[in-house]
């Protein structure tokens, strides 16, 4: 997973730690590989990703606000070629 964020493991290995902490996830044992953890929602997660998906739009409008849809479109088509190529 952090391989496909682009987020080091121990950064990963960090957030995940003061997410458990907050009782937000739970770290299991994976059912079918016993050297990788299962990480899932706890019901107290709910309100906090809602709140936390809720407030994308407003910082892409904040981050991207001076770009027009053309160059939005142009910058995504650009970043998406980067990221393939890594």
């Amino acid at each position: 997973m952090s391989a496909q964020l682009r987020i080091d493991r121990s950064v990963m290995v960090g957030c995940i730690d003061g997410l458990e902490d907050s009782g937000l996830v739970r770290r299991e044992r994976h059912p079918r590989d016993r050297r990788a953890y299962a990480v899932t929602l706890t019901p107290e997660a709910e309100p906090a990703l809602a709140e936390a998906e809720g407030g994308v739009p407003r910082l892409l409008d904040r981050a991207f606000g001076a770009l027009t849809a053309a160059e939005r479109q142009t910058l995504s088509r650009l970043v998406g070629k980067i990221l393939d190529v890594s």
